[in-house]
């Protein structure tokens, strides 16, 4: 069984009335131990829109040197 892989998860969004959350994903692949503290981070981190494939939502998510991108386009209506 691998113990590292891509983490993706969700974070809540504010300014946008079509959409609650977006998707994300980590710029490399996490130890599988993280997963739930890294979730625990997320769910603290309120980004509002507009927000673009690539954005950064998180850099060096608990000092492991791994970014938290955007994996979805969300503009202003």
């Amino acid at each position: 069984m691998k113990e590292k892989d891509i983490f993706t998860s969700v974070v809540r969004i504010k300014g946008s009335s079509e959409y609650k959350v977006i998707p994300v994903k980590s710029s490399k692949e996490v130890d599988k131990k993280l997963w739930v503290e890294l979730s625990k981070v997320l769910s603290r981190i309120y980004p509002s829109v507009p927000i673009e494939v690539g954005n950064i939502i998180c850099k060096n998510i608990l000092n492991t040197g791994i970014d938290i991108i955007c994996t979805r386009d969300i503009h202003k209506e």
